[in-house]
């Protein structure tokens, strides 16, 4: 009788977790989305917009060299002046040493060089590189 018993709290204590209630959630398996409810007519209100569910575009894109060229080219001309760089100090003291040809303005791939001058230096001057 006594094996008996012993046997059945064995399988009682095995089968026990497995007829617990599972919330996957609480695992991070399932997220936890509430679902619309319905006011006292019966209408839902609270409808998720499709736009919440819209993945975010990657900040990467917004921050390409040409978007940050054409931030700096105030006239849109398509060059870089000195009076344009000087909005940021980093590319003002960078100007001239990225100004290949000595024309004064910066190109696309002279503006290019000198962002690569200027964080650099501004690598060099916080100690460590990145």
């Amino acid at each position: 009788m006594k094996r008996f018993i012993a046997l059945g709290i064995a399988a009682f204590s095995l089968a026990g977790p497995a007829m617990a209630i599972d919330y996957p959630e609480e695992r991070g398996v399932v997220p936890s989305i509430v679902p619309p409810a319905p006011d006292e007519s019966g209408r839902v209100n609270n409808v998720p917009q499709r736009s919440n569910l819209a993945p975010v575009a990657p900040a990467a894109k917004a921050n390409s060299i040409d978007d940050y060229f054409a931030r700096y080219d105030a006239n849109h001309d398509g060059v870089i002046t000195w009076n344009e760089a000087q909005v940021d100090p980093d590319l003002a003291r960078a100007f001239n040493r990225a100004d290949a040809n000595t024309d004064g303005v910066l190109t696309r791939a002279e503006f290019q060089d000198a962002a690569t001058i200027a964080i650099t230096e501004r690598n060099s001057a916080a100690g460590g590189t990145r």
